[in-house]
Formats: structure tokens, C-alpha cells, sequence
């Protein structure tokens, strides 16, 4: 039958047991004490820039390599750059409760001093790793999640992060919450080989790479609509807020920001 998330009918047939195991989910999180391990986080980098990396076949081991000694936040398979670099993100992040099972084994010996790992994948770590954070990625379970309008900018999120369907707007909220005032974007090239738009169709476009590592995933699908509000709420939070976001991403699609030349930062 295929992947259910993709299935809007069997999606719509689910929301009433997927909304009472959210719930259930969510209370238990709060009684956990797993929130109250991040309020430490609250304003650590107060006034200072980061960089929030995403995977995109622009990003090249050289940008990493300068990034040495900033504050830097990344996500899901940026591990498989570090055979070719001793830099690490300050800060990395995986909400996949699918793949996550893959991705265990190349963080936990990875000597990344901050891993916020989503609190319904908690089960399949190690307990006992004292740098890993569980954290609620989302507020609830959408049935239809290629038209969704509800991506915002969680100021607490310590009870939990806005949906944005990327990890990267959840790696942008805690950038925030923790009193950052200058955010670049790099290797975030918004251009995947397989697009589905707000009705849940599905394009492919030839000739387009969607990682650094050149390799094709099951799951590397951008979810166009629902990624770009999020990529627009984040922006017009920002200009609210007079945080500065800019674009350093070399080439990609998205436009949302204002472009900045990387090799000028430094």
C-alpha cells in the first residue's frame, strides 16, 4: 500500500487515534523533565551570529572548515562529511523518528557536544549520553501536511517546536531562543528531485542533486507550500524582532532572504 504519509485518505482515516497517541505522547514529555534540560539554552548566545547548515549539494567541506570556532547548527546526515573534516556543529538536530535508527550510530561517538533528538525516538537511544537533548518537534498531528498554513516562530521551546517540515526551522527556533541576533543560512539550496505540491503531487525534476554526498534517499522530498510559509514566517518574525537572516547558501532556490556572499563573513 505504500507509505502512509503520503496516503492523504488513510492520513484522514488515522487523525483521531494519531491525535490521542500526540497527546498521550506530549504528556508524558511534560512530566519527564526533558523541557526543563533545555532552559539552560535560554539566551547562552545572547547578541552573538550562527550559522544553520543545511545538506544541500552547494555545501562543501571548505565552508565547514571556516566555520571552525562559530556557532553553527546542523541536522540528519551532515555526518557523512566528517571523515573528510575534524569540524563539528555546536548544535545538531534530527526529528526523524523514521530513520533514526541509521542515524544513532554516526552521532553517538561523533563528539558533537549538543544532539537534540525528537523525545518519540527517545527509546532508541542511549540513556545514559549526558549531551543529548529530547526535545517535541511539532504541536500535534496534521492530516494534510502539504498545505499547511500553522508553521510559527515557538518562543517556549521547551514545551515544543512549530512544524515546519524541515529540520531546519526547527534548528532555527532554538537559534532564536537562545538570544541569537544574526543568522546565515548555508547549503540550504531549497532544490530536491522530487517536489509534491499543496495538492500531494508529486514532480520530478531531472538533473537536480539533493545532498552534498551526490546520493539519492527514499525520504529527500521537498514539501514546497508548507516548507516556504515556514521559511516566510521565519523572515517576517525576524524583521518584527530586528533579527538579521541572510542567504549564504551558494546558488539554490530559495529566495525568501537576502543573499550574502558566504566568502565575505569572514
Amino acid at each position: 500500500m505504500g507509505d502512509y504519509r503520503d496516503n492523504i485518505v488513510l492520513r484522514v482515516l488515522a487523525t483521531p487515534i494519531k491525535r490521542y497517541s500526540f497527546k498521550k505522547l506530549y504528556r508524558n514529555y511534560l512530566q519527564s523533565g526533558e523541557p526543563e534540560k533545555l532552559i539552560h539554552f535560554k539566551n547562552c548566545n545572547s547578541g552573538k551570529r550562527c550559522f544553520i547548515i543545511g545538506n544541500g549539494p552547494s555545501l562543501k567541506v571548505d565552508d565547514l572548515n571556516r566555520l571552525k570556532g562559530e556557532i553553527t547548527m546542523a541536522a540528519n546526515r551532515i555526518y557523512n562529511l566528517f571523515d573528510q573534516t575534524d569540524w563539528r556543529p555546536t548544535y545538531y538536530f534530527t526529528i526523524d523518528t523514521w530513520g533514526i535508527q541509521e542515524v544513532i550510530p554516526h552521532i553517538e561517538d561523533s563528539a558533537i557536544e549538543n544532539i537534540f533528538i525528537t523525545y518519540e525516538a527517545a527509546k532508541n537511544e542511549n540513556p545514559y549520553h549526558s549531551s543529548w537533548y529530547h526535545i517535541m518537534p511539532k504541536e500535534g498531528y496534521v492530516a494534510f501536511r502539504y498545505n499547511d498554513k500553522t508553521a510559527h516562530i515557538n518562543e517556549d521551546i521547551t514545551k515544543c517546536f512549530s512544524c515546519g517540515y524541515t529540520v531546519l526551522f526547527t534548528a532555527l527556533q532554538f537559534a532564536l531562543y537562545t538570544g541569537i541576533r544574526k543568522i546565515y543560512l548555508l547549503g540550504v539550496d531549497f532544490n530536491y528531485s522530487h517536489v509534491i505540491d499543496k495538492w500531494g503531487r508529486m514532480k520530478k525534476i531531472d538533473g537536480v542533486m539533493d545532498y552534498f554526498d551526490g546520493k539519492e534517499y527514499k525520504e529527500a522530498r521537498l514539501n514546497y507550500d508548507s516548507v516556504l510559509y515556514a521559511w516566510t514566517v521565519a523572515r517576517k518574525y525576524c524583521d518584527e524582532h530586528e533579527i538579521e537572516i541572510y542567504n549564504a547558501t551558494r546558488g539554490g532556490k530559495l529566495e525568501v532572504f537576502e543573499r550574502v556572499d558566504f566568502d565575505s563573513l569572514f
